[in-house]
């Protein structure tokens, strides 16, 4: 399989796994919303916030290790892809228990002397944060076996995984809605349950799938190579920390001054997003492997042009179902669930937007990792973001909404997103001006006519349902019109249409 069909062909097993999974996941929410309650359910969310801001290191390591292993695969150094996992295997084993006695640390500090907890739910807190601490643990020693199934990019495997992983958190919901006493302490184990269970999974099936995942870790040990993996990492660790900090850690930020129950609102504005995000996260994670191979293979200008393909095609896909979602929250979130919490609305939107923000250089960033000279960008980027909470802090002391402090994480993002086109040129040469030009106004101009039609559209349109499905109709025709008129490279044309063709082929060949 050829290159590029093999990034169609992995979208599309991905995208086929998004089709059950998103669904299941949002019917979940509803179930464990429902089950638990909101002061329950944000409690919950508090408590995986902390924890979110200990653990990033899962996806720093997956991308660290992954980086490396795609880099031999890309120069045909096989020998060197056990060594890299041998003592990947070793470093996340320190840094597990590093980051297990981290969270219990800091997580008892948290629940006993900052966030508001009703106190007949103390003890309670400490249970989730035992069981959070354990899974945290589990996710953490995973890393190295999804860095090499992404690195291999059998996204087949990761399709049925995640989907068997969404199963499994559907029958727990199913479990604490009609059984257990303490749902939330219930609900809490049986995550833990799953963790295990797919951690299980992994080892055995890379083990027994991949050569490289049988090592010897006493031989293949080598000081350097864990220095040099965990200096690229520590980077990233940087960068990594200041989108946990704008993301879960505006969930503490936020019981700092309000009740979990709006916090259970930012844990199901977190949710739409998540979801939303899927579809432009499946494609970025067939063609990151791509970027990183084409740079371990020295072919420059195929990396450079895949990470700006990647960027506005992950724009595209996210835009495509976060536009009639912006407009549709309302309806949506009632539909979706029995009791809305506030801020509901107001947090969606707000996440919406600061999502959009970084999708238009999510192939820029795997570009620089490629390269791997992170340390000035790491700092800039990284520290731009961390301002989130000391300014949202700031906003929300002064009496501001709550969902202020997403929209002072919109405005970070902004500036970052320039501070790493200007790094990208200096790293590659690639025009500044061209990438504005090629990239950001490509996308906009796709983006803000198919806005202001739904807008208008919206203002003639009664009746929630049909509302609702001419909004949807009319975002998807207009929106596909625009990005192929005005999105479109005349290359991305020509190839859309051989795909077109060679899929009306097989269909009538069958």
């Amino acid at each position: 399989m050829n290159q590029a069909k093999r990034v169609v062909f992995n979208t599309g097993i991905t995208y086929a796994k998004a089709a059950v999974t998103v669904f299941i996941s949002l019917y979940t929410t509803r179930l464990v919303l429902n089950a638990l309650g909101a002061e329950d359910f944000g409690l919950y969310n508090v408590i995986g916030g902390l924890i979110a801001m200990l653990a990033f290191l899962n996806s720093v390591m997956t991308t660290s290790t992954q980086r490396y292993i795609s880099l031999s695969l890309g120069g045909g150094d096989i020998g060197n892809i056990k060594r890299i996992f041998a003592n990947s295997i070793i470093a996340h084993l320190i840094i597990g228990v590093v980051i297990l006695i981290g969270i219990e640390v800091t997580g008892m500090y948290f629940i006993y002397n900052k966030l508001q907890i009703n106190h007949t739910r103390i003890s309670t807190a400490v249970y989730i944060l035992h069981f959070v601490s354990v899974s945290t643990f589990l996710t953490v020693i995973s890393v190295p076996y999804d860095a090499v199934v992404n690195a291999h990019e059998n996204m087949t495997f990761l399709a049925i995984i995640g989907v068997f992983e969404t199963i499994l958190r559907f029958l727990a919901a199913i479990v604490i809605f009609y059984f257990g006493e303490d749902k939330l302490l219930l609900y809490g184990l049986l995550m833990l349950v799953v963790s295990f269970v797919i951690r299980l999974i992994k080892q055995i099936y890379c083990t027994r799938k991949y050569p490289e995942c049988t090592v010897s870790l006493k031989a293949e040990y080598s000081k350097k190579q864990i220095v040099e993996l965990g200096s690229f990492a520590g980077w990233q660790l940087f960068g990594n920390l200041a989108a946990i900090a704008r993301n879960q850690g505006v969930a503490v930020v936020l019981n700092l001054f309000y009740t979990t129950v709006v916090n259970a609102a930012y844990g199901v504005a977190n949710q739409i997003n998540t979801q939303l995000m899927f579809f432009s996260e499946t494609m970025l994670s067939a063609v990151r492997p791509q970027i990183m191979k084409s740079e371990g293979a020295n072919d420059r200008a195929r990396m450079i042009r895949l990470a700006l393909t990647a960027n506005r095609f992950a724009f595209y896909l996210f835009t495509f179902f976060a536009v009639p979602f912006y407009f549709e929250l309302p309806f949506i979130l009632k539909l979706w669930l029995a009791n809305v919490p506030d801020y509901s609305v107001e947090f969606c939107r707000a996440i919406i937007l600061l999502t959009m923000a970084s999708q238009i250089n999510q192939g820029l960033i795997t570009a620089v990792q490629a390269i791997g000279k992170i340390k000035v960008y790491q700092m800039v980027a990284g520290g731009i973001l961390l301002l989130t909470l000391p300014v949202g802090y700031v906003f929300l002391k002064l009496g501001y909404p709550p969902q202020y402090i997403i929209l002072v994480g919109f405005g970070l993002e902004c500036i970052s997103t320039v501070f790493r086109i200007f790094y990208f040129n200096y790293l590659t040469g690639y025009s500044v001006k061209e990438y504005f030009k090629g990239v950001i106004f490509d996308s906009f101009a796709s983006l803000l006519p198919t806005v202001l039609i739904v807008w208008f559209v919206q203002q003639h349109l009664h009746g929630e349902w049909f509302k609702f499905i001419i909004t949807c109709l009319v975002s998807g025709v207009t929106y596909i019109g625009f990005i192929y008129l005005l999105g479109l490279k005349d290359t991305e044309k020509t190839m859309i249409a051989q795909l077109i063709q060679t899929a009306k082929k097989k269909v009538f060949k069958s």
